[in-house]
């Protein structure tokens, strides 16, 4: 799953990388070349260093909603299991003992 959801946000970040290159590229270039050929390069720079920056911040975000999802499973699981011993009326076995 891990693998499957980075190679999704990688291609979503190529997909924002080459629409912005696109659009770029589709405009007409201004009648003074000479003064703007620094700032074609920088705003180029910008959008690669953008689309790094959003595909990490996906990245980022998804690894943080599986560690929520991950640490509210567990949570479930616990009460889960009070729940049932209050049920049965045997102790609830220590986290120790049991096995994950």
């Amino acid at each position: 799953m891990k693998n499957l959801l980075k190679a999704a946000m990688a291609i979503g970040a190529m997909f924002i990388a080459a629409s912005c290159a696109f659009a770029a590229a589709s405009e007409p270039a201004p009648a003074n070349t000479g003064s703007s050929g620094g700032v074609v390069g920088k705003v180029e720079h910008a959008v690669v260093k953008g689309a790094k920056a959003a595909a990490s911040g996906v990245e980022r975000g998804a690894k943080a909603a599986a560690h929520g999802v991950e640490t509210g499973a567990n949570a479930t699981k616990r009460v889960g299991r009070r729940v049932a011993s209050k049920v049965t009326g045997k102790p609830a076995s220590s986290p120790a003992s049991s096995s994950k």
